[in-house]
């Protein structure tokens, strides 16, 4: 791809707008930032990552300066449908993901992660079984690394292992895995999304361009994925508990976790009891990323040494500390009710839940349902808190709490020792954090802050 010369505005400057100005800049683009934040936030942003004296911008809004360019770069927070994107599309301006601009710049092998949830610990572990057998891998997209600012680096020889989200995939061209992965559908972003089914199809554009030498691996345990499948024009393999004649693919089988071949010759990679990870989610996990990393090349030989020593992404599951006998988790990563679930699922009991942050819009009925058996006591924060206390009166003990220092500390209160305290919002954390990362990092800071009662 020819940038040199070329003017590119790039809307929103959080880090996948920042990488992309870095590396258009010094392809000898000529680079003009559009950003809501006001001018000395924007400005301060830009001087810390040494671009301001490299490139154009405007704060405060999005403007017709906007339009004064060959291509735009959209970031995956900004919605597609703003004002000024609209006019760009009605001007024929093309519009881009940052994905699909550093698609288009990088070499080398794509393996490519998305879905509802799971993403992160699925590319995370199957970027360390890659690690086992190639010399090059890059990990990076949605995961908090953008694809832009390693895409330069890459070459002939090397892998990428992306995780992507559906905002991301709402603006691709030309972008295509060499091996696609979809986890999972669950209701998400519908605050973002008419419905659910716009939500799905945004995911399936992973599929788009993908053709017969790629394939898409899917969740044979979910029928909306088993309907997908005569659409595609790809190959495709499977992973699940239940595969039936689906191959090729990786199940559990008789205690191990077995890889079958397209001819059904099967072959066991490693012990069910094997994998540091617990959680029928994490099953589904690891069968999917091992299914990736040996169609892509990795033996399987090669893979039991890394699911032995991996215990999980920082976020997910992730257990702070134990003060005074009551244990706290952070699973600020659950951002949607389906993840919060399997959270609820997996932690030991009795459980005091931490919840809320910018509301989804999604459907609470399983949510309410599995608090009610799971949790002795539930509090509410952030913006999301009024909507779920409606769902949950009468459910559950409920306490409301300000921001998250005040939850914690009337969790801490209310627990007895032997309880596990538990955040797992089932909200982006968009009203009083800039990402879950924020969140989840105050949250441990907070009860690494607790004293002994």
């Amino acid at each position: 791809m020819d940038i040199k010369g070329k003017k590119i505005s790039i809307v929103g400057a959080a880090k996948s707008g920042l990488a992309a100005a870095r590396t258009l800049y010094k392809g000898g683009a000529r680079i003009f930032i559009s950003d809501i934040q006001p001018e000395e936030k924007l400005k301060d942003t830009l001087t810390k990552e040494d671009l301001l004296d490299k490139v154009s911008y405007e704060a405060g809004g999005n403007t017709d300066k906007v339009l004064d360019s060959d291509f735009i770069v959209l970031s995956p927070g900004v919605r597609p449908d703003i004002p000024v994107l609209v006019k760009a599309s009605e001007k024929h301006i093309p519009i881009y993901s940052e994905i699909e601009i550093a698609y288009r710049l990088s070499k080398g092998k794509r393996l490519v992660v998305t879905g509802s949830n799971g993403k992160t610990t699925t590319t995370t572990l199957l970027s360390l079984f890659c690690r086992e057998q190639f010399n090059k891998v890059f990990l990076g997209g949605n995961i908090g690394i953008p694809m832009m600012s390693f895409a330069t680096e890459t070459t002939d020889d090397s892998v990428q292992v992306l995780e992507v989200s559906s905002f991301q995939l709402e603006t691709i061209c030309d972008f295509r895995p060499d091996i696609g992965v979809i986890t999972n559908f669950f209701e998400n972003h519908l605050d973002r999304y008419p419905n659910y089914k716009a939500y799905i199809d945004a995911k399936k554009n992973i599929a788009l361009n993908m053709g017969p030498d790629q394939c898409l691996i899917l969740n044979a345990d979910q029928k909306l994925m088993l309907e997908m499948e005569p659409k595609l024009k790809c190959k495709t393999a499977w992973f699940g508990r239940e595969i039936k004649d689906k191959k090729p693919a990786v199940t559990i089988k008789n205690g191990n976790y077995v890889f079958i071949n397209k001819e059904g010759s099967e072959t066991i990679l490693f012990d069910e009891k094997a994998p540091k990870l617990i959680g029928s989610h994490n099953q589904e996990n690891i069968m999917c990323a091992s299914l990736a990393a040996v169609l892509a090349g990795v033996e399987p030989k090669r893979l039991e040494k890394v699911v032995r020593e991996f215990s999980g992404v920082e976020h997910r599951l992730e257990w702070v500390r134990e003060v005074s006998g009551v244990n706290f988790i952070n699973d600020s990563k659950g951002t949607n009710c389906a993840a919060s679930i399997t959270a609820l699922k997996a932690c030991k009991r009795p459980l005091i839940l931490i919840a809320g942050g910018r509301d989804k819009g999604t459907d609470l009925t399983e949510w309410v349902e599995t608090i009610r058996q799971t949790t002795r006591g539930v509090i509410l924060f952030g913006e999301a808190k009024d909507r779920f206390r409606a769902s949950l009166e009468g459910v559950i003990p409920l306490k409301t709490a300000k921001n998250l220092e005040q939850s914690v500390n009337i969790a801490y209160q209310w627990a007895d020792k032997g309880d596990t305290v538990l955040l797992s919002p089932a909200c982006s954390s968009y009203d009083q954090y800039p990402n879950f990362e924020v969140r989840g990092k105050h949250f441990k800071e907070l009860v690494n802050n607790l004293t002994s009662k």
